[in-house]
């Protein structure tokens, strides 16, 4: 089974052709003057070991803190070669995108392989008063 080393939330996230990571603009706070907030887009960036053989799928959701289900991304069934190194490092990115946001503090991204849950980020919404 896969394993995180590490977890990015940020703007925009990318693997070029040759496996090489792009991670702009990360956070941990979405600043709002008022609700509902609209965020046009969100990335997770994952750098994950790899064991050959590895077959699995990668899904998400977006909770509020009242635990109402905000956004998803589908289960994607991500398969890793047999003739790969022994545990081999990748990263993969996903998107979550035109988000709505109707509730200040902790909301939770929650990351699933094969439908059970491997990792849990926080994601404040605040109030922030105009000047």
């Amino acid at each position: 089974m896969p394993t995180i080393d590490w977890v990015f939330l940020c703007d925009y996230a990318f693997v070029d052709a040759s496996g090489k990571a792009s991670i702009i603009g990360t956070f941990e706070n979405i600043f709002t003057v008022s609700l509902p907030a609209h965020h046009p887009q969100l990335y997770i960036a994952l750098g994950m070991k790899f064991n050959p053989g590895d077959n699995f799928e990668l899904s998400s959701k977006l909770s509020s803190p009242s635990g109402k289900e905000i956004a998803k991304i589908n289960p994607q069934r991500i398969v890793i070669p047999t003739n790969a190194p022994n545990i081999g490092k990748g990263m993969i990115a996903f998107g979550f995108y035109g988000i709505r946001f109707s509730e200040t503090g902790e909301h939770h991204i929650e990351i699933f392989v094969d439908s059970n849950s491997i990792h849990v980020i926080p994601l404040n919404v605040i109030i922030q008063q105009k000047s």
